[in-house]
């Protein structure tokens, strides 16, 4: 069953189809296979980019025609006409915060050229060995752009290959001999750059490491039964890392409660000896407390001893006191009765 979609003036981010009569460019209807597949013409309808100033470029091809335009696209726009030798295969990237872009053109040759002023290069020729190009594909890594592309000779299985356009001397292998549409994918793993090449057509995967440049080494996949006999290794090598960890921790406790006993006995013989020290200490203060206190007393007893004795001789004085007042008194008055008398 045929799909087609319905698009408007307002939301229109892909000018494909509306070149030759852009005044008619909103509700219009479109078939979606020869969108998806660029109508048997390459791997590519159209490819949407943002650059660094925010701006957004599209770039697509129509019948043997490259356009390019400025998004979002407004009435009365005009897509640019980059290239009119186009046969197949188109793919771009952004480099350098340039837009570069790879295709097959009418002579069969492999150009490469960017939305700019930089002159087009011929990267790849089928020469006069029959060769045929497919799945141009350009990825970035880092700071170098890279084209991968695959090479098909008649009555040969197809090859993936990878150069760098603008450096001369970087040119490598991924496989040969692999019959498919290969498409590739660069993965981020444990700190590595990995290439996953998928076969669109069989569903076959190949993951490479990318090592340098043009450096590639592939990672196997495990069939199930090996699969299934890596995962038993895997279970009984647990396993017995689970009994030796059983029996490490029995070690680990017995040694634990060891240490704990040391420590308690050593505990123990600290609080002993803090103990003593206590005591001992006590002793010292006590004995020099009773020799301070024993003075004390001595001087007090002394004091007070001097008192009683001070007391003493003024009790004595007063009664010598009391017994020359009375002396004095009795002859006062007794000279007093003997006048009364005469």
């Amino acid at each position: 069953m045929e799909r087609s979609f319905k698009i408007s003036y307002s939301i229109l981010c892909f000018p494909l189809l509306f070149v030759q009569k852009p005044e008619y460019i909103y509700d219009v209807d479109f078939d979606v296979k020869s969108m998806e597949a660029g109508g048997k013409r390459g791997n590519m309808a159209y490819q949407i980019f943002e650059m660094a100033d925010g701006q957004r470029v599209a770039l697509y091809a129509q019948g043997n025609s490259i356009f390019s335009c400025l998004l979002p696209f407004m009435r009365g726009m005009i897509p640019a006409e980059v290239k009119t030798d186009y046969l197949a295969h188109l793919s771009a990237a952004v480099f350098r915060d340039t837009v570069c872009y790879v295709y097959e053109n009418l002579e069969h040759k492999v150009v490469i050229d960017t939305l700019g002023a930089s002159p087009a290069r011929i990267l790849l020729s089928d020469g006069t060995g029959g060769y045929g190009f497919e799945s141009l594909q350009l990825i970035v890594r880092e700071n170098g752009l890279y084209l991968f592309y695959q090479v098909r000779r008649k009555g040969e299985k197809a090859g993936l290959y990878v150069c760098m356009p603008y450096r001369e001397n970087v040119w490598g292998t991924v496989f040969e001999g692999e019959d498919g549409s290969w498409q590739v994918e660069l993965l981020s793993a444990e700190g590595q750059t990995q290439l996953l090449c998928l076969d669109s057509r069989g569903g076959r995967l190949r993951l490479y490491d990318w090592r340098k440049d043009a450096e590639f080494v592939q990672r196997r996949f495990l069939e199930e039964a090996a699969y299934e006999r890596q995962i038993e290794e895997l279970k009984a090598s647990w396993q017995e890392e689970r009994a030796l960890l059983e029996a490490g921790k029995e070690e680990l406790q017995a040694e634990a409660m060891a240490k704990l006993g040391e420590f308690q006995q050593e505990k123990e013989e600290r609080m002993i000896q803090c103990r003593k020290e206590y005591e001992n200490r006590v002793e010292r203060l006590r004995t020099e407390y009773e020799g301070k206190l024993s003075k004390c007393r001595e001087g007090y007893e002394a004091q007070l001893e001097q008192v009683k004795k001070q007391y003493n001789e003024l009790a004595q004085t007063a009664v010598k006191l009391q017994q020359i007042g009375r002396k004095w008194r009795d002859k006062y008055f007794g000279r007093t009765e003997e006048k009364e008398n005469v």
